[in-house]
């Protein structure tokens, strides 16, 4: 028999997927680099166009913990701040290694040259670890706090603060992004309780997001079935 939730129990899923794909994407990348054919322009492109929306999407996801979600935790658990720094200090090593690594897919996008893609790899290779240890550290020790600390109306209201801040433009990119890699009971889940907007979003972009997907990693594009 399924598990039933209380009527007000605070669902971190959605957080937990998201931080699941941000785990993926990078790992996937190294491994596109790695298989990358000097002078496929298109591919070339590809990657860096895939990249930009990545980036967009760890951006958006920080600046939602750093002013909406952590904020409020802090106020509820103050001893959460000592954590915090933790957390802030990862932060900034991340935004120093998207930087290299976006100045190294913007020369592989111009040149599609075996150098830049290697610079690029070793970049998300270092990129891609921290993230793993940085995300495994927040879903130990910082999402469970909401479901103790929060109600599910409090819970409900920090995610459309979140959702409502996010650009149409980085929408476009998160949406079928976050669909493509997520776990597909998770995915099916997520789109059954969207609101429209985004459900027609999703519609809108989940093909264009396949192809580009499939033309910038090849091989590491493989992910479990689309949720149609």
């Amino acid at each position: 028999m399924p598990e039933t939730r209380p009527a007000d129990a605070v669902d971190t899923a959605d957080y937990r997927v998201i931080h699941h794909c941000l785990r993926i994407a990078p790992h996937r990348l190294v491994a596109a680099l790695m298989d990358f054919e000097p002078g496929d322009h298109p591919r070339a492109r590809a990657l860096e166009r895939y990249w930009r929306g990545y980036a967009g999407e760890v951006l958006a996801h920080h600046t939602v913990e750093d002013e909406i979600f952590f904020p409020r935790l802090v106020e509820r658990v103050p001893v959460v701040a000592d954590q915090l720094a933790t957390v802030d200090a990862e932060h900034h090593r991340l935004d120093e290694l998207m930087a290299a690594t976006g100045a190294a897919m913007t020369r592989l996008g111009t040149s599609a040259q075996r150098q830049d893609a290697d610079d690029a790899a070793a970049c998300l290779r270092e990129l891609a670890d921290l993230m793993d240890r940085h995300l495994d550290f927040e879903d130990t020790d910082l999402v469970p706090l909401f479901s103790r600390h929060f109600t599910a109306m409090e819970y409900s209201q920090m995610e459309r603060a979140a959702k409502s801040s996010l650009s149409l433009s980085q929408a476009a990119f998160t949406v079928p992004f976050v669909m493509y890699w997520a776990p597909p009971h998770e995915a099916a889940g997520m789109l059954a309780g969207a609101p429209l907007a985004m459900r027609l979003l999703y519609r809108a972009t989940r093909r264009g997001h396949a192809r580009l997907t499939a033309l910038a990693l090849g091989r590491a594009a493989s992910a479990p079935e689309v949720v149609r």
